[in-house]
């Protein structure tokens, strides 16, 4: 299932792994910079509807508090974090406008 979702693209599929069992991958993606927010696979036995509800779910958040999401890296200063922090606030401004 592909949606867009308050300026991010929600990828959800369950599909067969090269190892032959099914998995349930997801991916999100910022729309107005291309930038990926979360992709990954998991062996759950949610249903693809109801990750997408997750996954809606870590967008909202994520716009509201990016801070919460985007910890600061080894080495990375408390400017250059404020700074990153700062960025992604101003895109997900732009994308929830697309």
């Amino acid at each position: 299932m592909n949606l867009l979702y308050r300026g991010f693209d929600i990828r959800v599929v369950r599909e067969v792994c090269m190892a032959g069992y099914e998995l349930l991958y997801f991916s999100v993606y910022r729309k107005s910079d291309g930038w990926e927010f979360i992709a990954s696979y998991t062996e759950g036995s949610d249903t693809v509807r109801a990750y997408v509800g997750y996954m809606k779910e870590r967008v909202d958040h994520f716009l509201a508090n990016p801070e919460e999401d985007e910890l600061q890296d080894d080495g990375e200063t408390d400017e250059e974090y404020t700074k990153r922090i700062l960025k992604h606030r101003v895109e997900n401004a732009k994308t929830e406008k697309l």
